[in-house]
């Protein structure tokens, strides 16, 4: 297989994939029409208050929006490393294009990358369901839109984050790796290499899932010289020159001119700046669980909040279905950490959906390709529920490990009776035309209040 060759739209995946454009173009086109004005313009400077005033998504950031505009620089590189490569070149476009016409394309820009990646991410999810596990045409379209929509996996296709990317290059990974175990083919060195550098660019826990990839498709052979050297250390190698070279280029300048800002904000009103410090911190303190403690990965860790609670309500809870009550807010601004469903069907929903994972879990358990994706739902699960990292807001995490239910409920299919497959399937299409009414026709409902 070609890696490059993979992005081309087969006939049988194009229907599907043109009815996906078409939504994801449609739900980008209401988030910038939220704040058409605002966000089109094409002043120098005050973009960070243009678009954090405007903009607030289920505690998503708008920080590419903020680099394209002017540069700065929000996110942490160490953990996005390739992420400002993708954004740098398109500052140097949106810059000339503000001196030359007074116009920010910034929110276009995004909104383009965002649906290439959903739209890719669709083909090869299908493409999973299609070739890797076998199921018919009609089961892999079912199971690719029980995917899509999922609240938080719907959501990442129109905010201007990183986790609709990072799916891309996940699904591309489950992709490859597993035609790779089907045709029991092995990964190599310069494909694994590819696959590394991308997806721990986006995020650097990820690419602890394609080296996993890599072990569950080579076996032994993916400790050999030259798959650690060329597949393994190399890419990470090449993330950390990239991540230094930009941070001694432009984070750094960047840092002085922010204690500047700062100097001068506080010289014209101490007083209003440090209310504001207070507030903000009272406020996270009583929205963030107990640390596990104060060095810097300790401090990341959360050791209090209530682990049953977030499984419910968070994890399996807000991940799959949007709550009604504060739809999409920000627990880092106007939403509690936990919200309660108004409607008791919301939780019928979640415990069968819950249920079809699990007996989805033993029917796949067998096969070398559902371990592989088990071992990195366990990653997540490792990383956000034992370790507490990012759990107050633990949802938005979900595009990258979701996945795993619809691929789950795809071996239950091929496990069940050939009698059950039909009362099977019309429980699936029951499931994703609620939820897909349900959470697309809240967002929708979210989005268009803010069009002004």
């Amino acid at each position: 297989m070609q890696l490059f060759n993979i992005f081309k739209v087969k006939r049988e995946e194009r229907w599907l994939a043109l009815a996906m454009l078409a939504v994801f173009v449609m739900f980008n086109a209401l988030v910038i029409a939220g704040h058409y004005h605002a966000y089109t313009m094409g002043a120098h400077g005050g973009f960070w208050s243009i678009f954090t005033k405007n903009f607030r998504m289920s505690g998503y950031d708008n920080w590419s929006w903020i680099t394209i505009s002017g540069m700065r620089i929000h996110f942490e590189t160490v953990r996005h490393p390739l992420y400002l490569t993708f954004l740098y070149p398109l500052y140097l476009l949106d810059s000339w294009l503000i001196d030359a016409v007074g116009y920010n394309f910034a929110v276009y820009f995004m909104a383009a990358i965002l649906v290439f990646s959903a739209f890719y991410a669709v083909v090869f999810m299908y493409r999973v369901f299609r070739e890797v596990l076998g199921v018919t045409r009609f089961d892999a379209t079912l199971l690719t839109l029980f995917l899509f929509s999922f609240g938080h996996v719907l959501v990442p296709s129109m905010v201007p984050d990183h986790f609709i990317i990072s799916m891309m290059f996940l699904t591309m990974t489950l992709y490859i790796t597993g035609m790779k175990m089907k045709k029991g083919r092995l990964l190599t060195a310069w494909q694994g290499c590819v696959l590394t550098f991308f997806t721990a660019g986006m995020a650097t826990s990820n690419g602890v899932k394609t080296l996993l990839a890599g072990l569950f498709t080579n076996g032994r052979r993916f400790f050999s010289w030259k798959n650690v050297s060329l597949g393994a250390v190399l890419p990470f190698l090449l993330l950390l020159g990239i991540q230094q070279s930009q941070y001694y280029l432009l984070e750094v300048p960047q840092e002085a001119v922010i204690r500047n800002i700062v100097h001068v904000n506080r010289e014209k009103d101490a007083r209003k700046v440090e209310q504001h410090i207070n507030e903000r911190e009272s406020w996270l303190k009583s929205h963030t669980g107990r640390s596990a403690g104060d060095g810097a990965v300790g401090k990341l860790m959360d050791i209090s909040t209530p682990r049953g609670e977030t499984l419910v309500e968070n994890f399996f809870g807000e991940s799959v279905q949007l709550h009604q009550q504060y739809l999409l807010k920000d627990v880092s601004w106007d939403r509690p950490v936990f919200v309660a469903y108004s409607w008791a069907a919301n939780y019928v929903v979640e415990a069968v959906v819950v249920l079809l994972f699990v007996a989805g879990i033993v029917s796949g358990c067998r096969e070398r390709f559902f371990r592989m994706l088990f071992a990195w739902f366990a990653c997540d699960v490792t990383l956000h529920l034992v370790l507490g990292f990012a759990i107050n807001e633990v949802y938005i995490m979900t595009a990258g490990w979701a996945f795993i239910i619809p691929v789950a409920c795809g071996y239950l299919l091929r496990r069940l009776p050939q009698r059950l497959r039909r009362p099977y399937r019309w429980l699936l299409a029951a499931l994703t035309a609620f939820l897909w009414m349900y959470n697309a026709g809240q967002t929708a409902f979210y989005l268009c209040s803010r069009i002004c």
